[in-house]
């Protein structure tokens, strides 16, 4: 979920606002709501935001000042500006402080929806972005951690090509693990396993800002993560950490620390192969004819296609060709061009495409390929294939006389 604030000094605007987006798009979590700018600055100050919508006339600080400040200091923060003010002026001051929208009041919201949904969509691409950069430091300490780098120089080569600042020899961090417990917030979650393992890293970065935190695999409902700095000591309390997850996303977890080091080399270390380690860092099937190659992807696309309507997860079809989570999703980038998530979502959207033709109902037909959250199936559909669900029924499949309830 991206964290959203609201910025009003109108009660009521905050209270709407606020209560929409928590019912319709569950995608965002609204962590403030905000009567000036100025608290709603002390607050971007502490805590990481992905989205800001803002009224104009505020006292204090007004929203076009904490727009400037949010251009200068949150260049990735996302500002939506809402205002009773429609003066070109206003609109054009906004624009120049890297304003995503302008919405007048009274606020339309449908249109607030369409805003949201392109906010996203573009948070997404940025993820998928910052996930490549991921998956190549996920890669490097998976082999580490499996005995595949067993030199320094090995381990110095791979290093030099990663996007982390400094030298090797910068670098101490520790190896730790995420438990999950069932609770409600658990069992009400709808953004698939995949998703959950990126709330819990981004979680963590909020939380341990001063490092460098990396996913790496998962096993069951413990997850494995890497914890960098490459200034001082890697120091913090997992009590602490996990009781600031539980504020933070209302997960219940424990945070236990697995080992630490002072060099990323000393990860090789036999004491650090613990079962769980050693079965997610299992090397690459071994150099094949390309023949078997293509049965190793043939049987990954037959695995997807047959479960593409579950919460499937690349761990999951890794399983099923005997890889590790890592290594098959390099794998089936290389031999297939499109990554994991990438094909399993082609699957899904033309399997939504078929049964648009249907007259089943658009929040069914998310549920029936694979989505427990709404908002993302229609985000995905309207990527694919630049209309949303209700669009694409009226306008391609000319089922004009269909009446689509609460397509939003």
């Amino acid at each position: 979920m991206y964290p959203l604030i609201v910025v009003d000094d109108e009660d009521i605007t905050r209270m709407a606002v606020s209560g929409y987006i928590q019912k319709h798009h569950r995608e965002f979590q609204v962590k403030g709501a905000f009567s000036n700018g100025t608290d709603a600055l002390k607050y971007l100050n502490e805590n990481p935001v992905s989205v800001v919508i803002t009224d104009i006339r505020m006292p204090r600080m007004d929203g076009l000042e904490l727009s400037r400040h949010i251009y200068e200091q949150f260049p990735s923060t996302i500002v939506i500006i809402i205002s009773g003010y429609s003066e070109f002026e206003y609109a054009k001051r906004a624009i120049t402080y890297g304003v995503a929208n302008y919405l007048l009041k009274p606020l339309d919201f449908k249109e607030l929806s369409e805003n949201l949904a392109r906010a996203a969509e573009k948070l997404e691409a940025l993820s998928i972005e910052s996930n490549v950069d991921d998956e190549e430091i996920q890669l490097f300490f998976t082999d580490i951690i499996g005995g595949l780098l067993n030199t320094s120089s090995e381990i110095e080569q791979r290093f030099q090509k990663l996007p982390l600042k400094g030298v090797l020899s910068d670098y101490n961090g520790c190896l730790m693990t995420l438990t999950l417990e069932k609770n409600d917030s658990l069992s009400k979650w709808t953004y698939g396993k995949e998703k959950l393992a990126m709330a819990l890293q981004n979680g963590m970065r909020m939380i341990l800002s001063q490092y460098e935190i990396y996913h790496l695999f998962r096993s069951g409902m413990r997850f494995y993560f890497i914890i960098l700095s490459a200034d001082t000591s890697v120091s913090f309390s997992c009590k602490e950490l996990s009781d600031a997850l539980y504020h933070l996303l209302h997960f219940c977890c424990t945070a236990s620390l697995q080992s630490s080091f002072n060099s990323i080399s000393a990860l090789s270390v036999p004491a650090l192969t613990v079962s769980d380690v050693a079965d997610n860092a299992r090397p690459e099937l071994p150099k094949l004819p390309s023949g078997d190659d293509d049965i190793v992807i043939q049987k990954a696309m037959t695995f997807i296609q047959a479960h593409y309507s579950e919460d499937l997860t690349r761990e999951d079809v890794a399983d099923a060709v005997f890889l590790s989570s890592a290594y098959f999703s390099r794998f089936f980038k290389q031999k297939t061009g499109l990554s994991f998530i990438d094909y399993l979502t082609t699957v899904r959207m033309q399997k939504a495409i078929e049964l648009l033709g249907t007259k089943m109902k658009v929040g069914d037909i998310a549920r029936k390929v694979g989505y427990q959250s709404r908002n993302r199936f229609f985000i995905n559909f309207r990527q694919y294939s630049g209309y949303n669900p209700t669009e694409y029924r009226r306008q391609i499949l000319r089922m004009e006389d269909f009446h689509e309830e609460n397509e939003e």
